[in-house]
Parts: structure tokens; sequence; C-alpha cells
């Protein structure tokens, strides 16, 4: 909280400032002034919560001063000092619903009670209000459901537009506002757009529909019409990184729900067409067009043939779909994270090579973090890339080694995993795999597992998220006891020091 000393004398601004500790009473800036006229111009920028003001002063006495400052700032908490008891003085005193008044010479006690007064009063002034503008919100947030359904009572529809002042008549349109993903957002932007509207003779209620898109329905008379288009301008220019799609007009309340279904439908093309700023609708999007059925088996099928003829696969496939901007961005993200996540048991390695991920498990949440279509593609084209490399860097092996190493990649972090399990999954003893093994890659199957168990647990060290005893057991070890040794003996550091270094 802020307060404001006004007072003539230096000695009792001063003896104030020294005898109260502020803090006591949440109070953390304090501004001083020697006159009315003073007190006045501060009041005006600083907007004190609570002022401390004497009552005779020069230029402008207090009661003067103190009726101009209820004036600009209603809600302020005033306490009056002065030496003269008039009764004049105690009449204007209850008519401007003075905190206390408090004679000269200060009794610092008494000043002590009345600012734990105005402090009381003004933290419950703010729970009010607070509780006020939650219950109008909860309020405008059911309207906007309900206009969104055709179906919804007519009844209580009006019921609660009456209630937050949304008019029933005049013309309507839904706006949807989006933001990428990766932009933190204060939540206040709901509010600047909707204050913006009023400036139009708009009334606005919104919504935010997930953390990065809002939608705002918005009732206007129709002399207002030609305002709507300065209005979208100077959401795009306030926020350079927002999109904006706008649903098709409506002349009835009625219709407000096909508004704001057209501007969804509007706003999906923003994931094909991340260019482009501003989204209205357009025939091809009202069509009603579902992802057709196959496309996860046909990809099972190419899987198995290796990078390029996936690398030819997808690329057809985001072809198509970007000429298709009628499906549903929802769709795009299911399908792309069931192909790649075959993708990544087919190839379990790719993960070493892409910082990003420390696992499949991310992979669903790292693409439902991207924007677009394009960002989407390019990703894809990466863990592709990473595939070629993969199958460049093991072109020098023979088969049984190859299939050796994919195997150890898909089933490290079982704590059963040895080189007689693994020799019995290729049908050969665990003497000749060693063998085998050892010729290829110069070194033992065992000091392979091991080394590539700690490799992983080094890259699952690099992240925050997991505890020790998780990293351990997604990696194969039986205990994060046994974990701490083993990787101490290889790295010279324990677990925890490997994380915490510079």
């Amino acid at each position: 909280m802020k307060i404001l000393i006004a007072d003539d004398e230096d000695y009792t601004r001063e003896g104030l400032m020294e005898e109260i500790d502020w803090e006591d009473f949440g109070i953390d800036e304090v501004m001083q002034a020697v006159n009315g006229e003073e007190a006045l111009k501060i009041v005006k920028w600083f907007r004190p919560d609570i002022v401390l003001s004497d009552i005779r002063m020069p230029k402008m006495d207090g009661i003067a001063f103190a009726e101009e400052m209820v004036r600009l700032i209603p809600e302020g908490k005033l306490i009056f000092m002065s030496g003269y008891m008039e009764t004049e003085y105690l009449k204007s005193a209850i008519r401007l619903s003075v905190i206390d008044y408090i004679e000269k010479p200060i009794d610092v006690a008494q000043v002590k009670r009345a600012l734990q007064r105005a402090a009381e009063e003004i933290a419950k002034e703010r729970k009010t209000k607070e509780a006020a503008q939650v219950n109008r919100e909860f309020r405008q947030q059911k309207l906007f459901e309900l206009l969104i359904h055709r179906d919804s009572d007519e009844r209580t529809v009006r019921k609660l537009a009456e209630e937050v002042g949304f008019p029933m008549t005049g013309e309507y349109v839904c706006v949807a506002v989006q933001f990428p993903r990766s932009r933190k957002n204060t939540g206040g932007e709901l509010e600047q757009v909707l204050e913006t509207a009023s400036g139009m003779e708009a009334k606005g209620i919104g919504i935010w529909q997930e953390d990065s898109c809002f939608e705002v329905i918005l009732a206007y008379p129709e002399k207002a019409r030609y305002r709507l288009e300065p209005f979208y301008q100077r959401i795009l220019e306030k926020w350079p990184e927002c999109k904006v799609a706008v649903g098709m007009e409506a002349g009835d309340c009625k219709n407000i729900s096909n508004s704001c279904k057209t501007a969804r439908a509007a706003m999906n093309c923003a994931f094909y067409q991340p260019a482009q700023r501003r989204y209205e609708i357009d025939e091809i999007i009202l069509q009603k067009r579902f992802m057709e059925p196959g496309i996860y088996g046909a990809f099972l099928r190419v899987l198995p043939e290796g990078p390029q003829e996936m690398s030819a696969w997808f690329q057809s496939l985001f072809g198509d779909l970007a000429s298709r901007k009628y499906y549903q961005k929802e769709q795009v993200y299911t399908l792309m994270i069931s192909l790649l996540t075959a993708v990544f048991r087919q190839y379990p390695e790719v993960c070493d090579r892409l910082p990003q991920l420390s696992g499949e498990e991310q992979l669903q949440s790292h693409i439902l973090g991207m924007d677009s279509l394009r960002e989407i593609q390019d990703f894809t084209e990466k863990i592709l890339g990473c595939v070629q490399e993969r199958e460049e860097a093991l072109s020098g092996y023979g088969r049984v080694i190859r299939g050796v190493l994919d195997y150890i990649a898909a089933h490290y972090g079982e704590e059963d995993l040895s080189t007689a399990r693994i020799a019995e999954h290729f049908h050969f003893s665990p003497a000749y795999m060693n063998v085998l093994f050892k010729q290829e890659m110069k070194m033992t199957l065992k000091q392979y597992l091991s080394s590539y168990r700690l490799e992983k647990a080094k890259k699952l060290l690099e992240q925050d998220y997991m505890k020790i005893t998780e990293i351990a057991e997604k990696c194969g070890y039986a205990n994060a006891n046994y974990f701490a040794k083993v990787f101490r003996d290889s790295t010279g550091m324990t677990p925890v020091e490997y994380r915490d270094r510079p």
C-alpha cells in the first residue's frame, strides 16, 4: 500500500517517519507534501491508499484538499491531524468519512491505531471487490457458453445478459485471438481487448479457451459496423505476434453460435498458413472433412523400408495436409504423434540425436507445443535425418550386431537385460555372442550395455524434472544406491554432483 503525509510542519512529518514502522501496516511507499496544493499534485500521480493530512496548511487547507482528493480517489482512506478541535472541522471530517481525527501534539499510538483501521478497511474492500469481480467473470463465462449453443434456455440467457449488461439486440460477431504457445500470456490481454471494444460503442464478453487463445463475442449497433476493421487492426498492432480470426457477422443473438463456429474454423487456418495474421471464413473451410482412415496402416507398411522411403511418404503426406486446410489441427497432432511414435519405436536410438527429447514419452508434449504444420514438418525431417545418420553409422556392422544394438536401445531400461538374455533372443550362446560382438564393436557386450545405460542416465540428469531414483529405474539399475556407485566409478562424480556441475 501507499501513504501520503501532508503537513507544513517538518518535525511532524519527520517524527512520523521515524516513529512508525510502515511495513507493519503493509505500507511500502511513503510520500510527503508541505502544503495542500503540493499534496493534491502528488495525489494525481501517486494515488495513495491512505492520506494522513493536517487541516491547517498554506496554499490549500486540509478540508479543500480532502474534498478534491475524495473526488480523484474515492477509495482512498483519510486521517486528519489538527491542533484545533473546531466544530466545523469535525463536521467536515464526518462528511468526508475520515478514519480518525487526531489532535496535535501527535500521539503516535493513536496514529498507529488509525493506520491499522485504514489497512483493515482497505483489505476488506479489496476482498469484496475481488469476490464481486470473480462472480461477474463467472457469470460472463456462463453467458458466453450459453450463447454459443443454439439450444440454450432463452430465459436464463436473458437473465444473465441483463446481470452483466450484455445487449440482446443488435449485431454480433465472434473474434478469436491466438498467441504463440511459447509466449507467456498474462491473462490481461482479454480484458484489454474488451476495453478497446467499449471505445467503439460495442459491448463484449470473452473467455480463454486455452492458454494461448481467447474468444470474444462483440455486440454492437449496426451504425458502428464500420469500426470493426479498425478494431481488428488495433489488436494486430498491439500484439505483433498474435493472430486474429473473425467469424461471420450475426444479425440476431440466436446466430452467435454460428459466428463462433466460423471464427474457430477460420483460426484453424493459422495452423496451415502461419505467415498470415488475419483469417476469415471461406466456402472450403465450411465443408465438413475428416481425415481419411488408413493413413497409419499405410505408414506401417512403409516404416521397415528405411529412411528414404519414409521421407518420400512423409513429403507426400505433408503436401496433402497443406492443401486441405480444413482438417482440424487436433486431428493432425494426433496423427503425427502416432506416426512419429512408430518411428521412435522402430529406431529407438534416434532420441540420442535429439537434445530436446530425453525419451519417447516427451514426444507428445513436444509436438503439441508446435504452432503450425510447417514446424511439425521441419521436426519430422530432422527425425528422418537422424534415422539416415544412424543407418549410415551402422552400415559397417553385420546384420546380427545391428539387431543387437537396436534390441539394447529398445530394452536398456529393463533391469533383467543381460548378455544371456540378448544371446537367447538372437539364438546364440552367450559365449559366441560375446565373441561376435567384441569382434565388431571392440568391446564386450556387457561393457557396451553399461556404457549405453550411463550415457542415457547422463542425458536424463541434465533434465531437472526427474528424481535420481526415477532415472536409476528408467535406465535399468536395480536401485538408486547401485546406480550412484556405478556412476561414480565411471565419472568420478555422484549423480547429484553431475547434475549440479556448472
